[in-house]
């Protein structure tokens, strides 16, 4: 981050400075929301959440960074700057930096392929530019303003917006202001709090808030299909999209697709993975980059950790899927799936923030799967859906229930799909099931 002066800070946050160190001459070089990890020169917000207050932490936060504290309440005993809202103040020092920086920026939204898509979009442009993507998943109201605030001299920042509640993507788009938006689609995601789809899609949209160029959608996804914004631009392998995309070939190594004359290849399996790369070239194309440098940044995007992971082992095949799950994420795993050898098993956590038709979305995935795979085990009561759904499915109480239940039924050639919502650590299984057996085994 480049400096800011304080009292420009100050001044940005609408706060009021209390201490006797004054702000004359004084500069920050960061942010920081963690008082464990700060550093010298970096301004600590105190933010709340569910299990903490940093209001606690904002004393130790003041002595080892030697700058005033930003809270909403006042401090005993050392200086601070008290704010109305610490979450907001951070959004609003983030979007002051954005424009002071005058960073081309892409957001990137949607219920799936969020993190795939800017990785791909982040590869492809780094080829010709000095580019900042997204780092981790840092996609909510405090990762997004932390990832602006890490920008130096780059010329590009790919972002990732996320939300679990309404509000959220409209505030993401008021601070970032991007230049391009991307959605990826309309899924059943955190459906306890938008209820449906279409709540999903009113929520997602507002990335058009602060939207100053075009929003590439997935022009194939039944509910962006008629969508009637300006600046659209529909992205998919119907004719009736703006950009048209074609498969020439698709295997477990991966897909060769083409547009307008141009053929592009990745590594990731999946049509849902495709897609993703899809929009990466749209807006590629869009902006200008060769073809050339297109290939080349698509063909060095990896599979991210315990997304779509191949583990061969002497006896049998393992995709671990573990990193979360939602019926059009697990759809597209069980796709992959199809491509692989042998019997296939599936072993499911709980797709988790479905709402009060959780159940029924359980069962409906269940029975969607009963003529594509040979056995599901499920895990756990919210999981029992599934079985429901799945005439001869297992249900077990627990993981270690469901590895005893899968040990006492693999074969050799068999693949099995491990896949679940982030709380059940469904990764835990999968190492178990490698340690235990001893085989030899590699990644692809």
């Amino acid at each position: 981050m480049k400096e800011i002066e304080l009292k420009k800070a100050v001044e940005v946050l609408n706060g009021k400075y209390f201490g006797k160190k004054g702000l004359t001459g004084r500069t920050l070089s960061g942010v920081s929301v963690d008082s464990r990890t700060i550093k010298l020169g970096e301004l600590f917000f105190a933010l709340e959440g569910e299990n903490f207050n940093g209001y606690d932490f904002a004393k130790e936060a003041a002595r080892k960074s030697k700058l005033p504290a930003v809270v909403m309440k006042e401090v005993k005993r050392g200086e601070f700057i008290l704010v109305e809202d610490t979450l907001r103040s951070l959004g609003n020092l983030a979007s002051y930096y954005r424009k002071e920086t005058n960073i081309f920026t892409i957001a990137v939204t949607g219920s799936y392929g969020k993190t795939t898509t800017k990785e791909f979009i982040g590869s492809i442009f780094a080829t010709c530019y000095s580019t900042l993507v997204s780092f981790k998943n840092y996609n909510n109201l405090i990762g997004v303003p932390l990832n602006i605030l890490r920008l130096e001299n780059e010329g590009i920042a790919v972002l990732e917006f996320g939300t679990n509640q309404f509000g959220e993507i409209r505030r993401l788009s008021e601070i970032v202001e991007p230049d391009i938006g991307l959605l990826t689609g309309i899924g059943s995601a955190h459906l306890f709090a938008f209820k449906d789809k279409k709540g999903v899609l009113k929520e997602k949209i507002d990335i058009v808030t602060g939207l100053k160029g075009p929003l590439f959608v997935n022009g194939d996804d039944p509910l962006l299909v008629n969508l009637n914004k300006s600046k659209v631009i529909k992205v998919g392998f119907s004719e009736d999209n703006d950009i048209t995309f074609k498969i020439l070939q698709e295997s477990i190594d991966g897909t060769i697709f083409s547009t307008k004359g141009m053929d592009f290849w990745i590594k990731l399996p999946t049509l849902g993975m495709l897609r993703c790369a899809m929009l990466a070239v749209s807006v590629a194309l869009y902006y200008g980059i060769s073809p050339g440098n297109i290939q080349e940044g698509l063909k060095s995007v990896e599979r991210a950790s315990h997304r779509m992971e191949i583990i061969r082992t002497e006896k049998f095949n393992i995709i671990d899927d573990t990193y979360n799950s939602n019926p059009d994420s697990l759809l597209n795993a069980v796709s992959f799936l199809s491509l692989m050898p042998g019997r296939k098993v599936v072993v499911l956590g709980p797709m988790l923030e479905l709402g009060e038709d959780s159940f029924s979305i359980h069962k409906e995935m269940g029975e969607k799967l009963r003529f594509r795979v040979d056995d599901l085990i499920a895990i756990g009561a919210e999981a029992k859906g599934f079985v429901k759904g799945f005439p001869g499915g297992i249900l077990a109480s627990n993981k270690e229930e469901a590895l005893g239940i899968l040990q006492g039924i693999l074969g050799k050639g068999d693949t099995i799909l491990f896949k679940s919502s982030r709380k059940l650590k469904l990764e835990t299984l999968v190492e178990q099931l490698k340690e235990e057996h001893c085989f030899t085994y590699s990644t692809l």
